[in-house]
């Protein structure tokens, strides 16, 4: 999976990037370039997201220049990938087709997005399959989101949250494989890929 950079951060997937060197050599060599690894064991998605309970406020539309502070369902989505250094589309329908991973729902994982319909709703060409809403699975039969300006952030059990579903994503085929790395000023990181190359061109195999 190749990763687009969020900020100064960008998860990366090291069995992803084929290299010819193991994962402890390779953050090894990007240590001494200045670059700086969160591991899977800091901030899960679920983790970061239970943090924001009772702490994030909802309001429609909020722009994600507001997050984590103030949040719509989609907006907080967003912001939660960003920390761990995973880009995602600001509105949950573009979120829905970005994901590259479809998930039954006897297979849904911690961290995957759960989408439904909401008050308001969006589609390309089939309003049937409008998407209004969107939180992430706990992989414990419960739903984090941004519920409403009366609930805010809320874990909901996963039957009151999917009563219409729109569809469930992975965009992480397995979280304990993947690192969040952070760079210094002047460095410009598009995407995990970049990893691989700044790695094959330090290395001696």
């Amino acid at each position: 999976m190749n990763f687009r950079a969020v900020g100064n951060r960008c998860a990366v997937d090291f069995e992803d990037l084929r290299l010819p060197i193991n994962r402890q050599k390779a953050l090894q060599i990007l240590k001494q370039k200045g670059f700086h690894s969160i591991p899977f064991t800091g901030k899960t998605i679920v983790s970061l997201a239970r943090e924001q309970i009772r702490t994030s406020r909802y309001r429609r539309g909020a722009s994600i220049q507001e997050a984590p502070f103030i949040v719509d369902c989609s907006s907080f989505v967003k912001w939660i990938y960003g920390q761990r250094g995973m880009w995602l589309p600001r509105h949950s329908i573009s979120q829905r087709d970005y994901c590259p991973i479809a998930v039954e729902s006897n297979d849904v994982r911690a961290g995957d997005l759960v989408f439904t319909t909401g008050k308001k709703n969006y589609f390309w060409d089939n309003p049937d399959d409008s998407v209004g809403h969107v939180g992430i699975a706990t992989g414990e039969g419960a739903v984090i989101h941004a519920a409403n300006s009366k609930l805010d952030v809320i874990e909901s059990d996963w039957d009151d949250f999917i009563k219409e579903p729109r569809g469930i994503k992975r965009m992480i085929p397995n979280e304990e494989n993947v690192v969040t790395i952070e760079f210094p000023d002047g460095k410009i990181i598009e995407d995990s890929l970049q990893f691989r190359w700044t790695i094959l061109q330090n290395c001696q195999v």
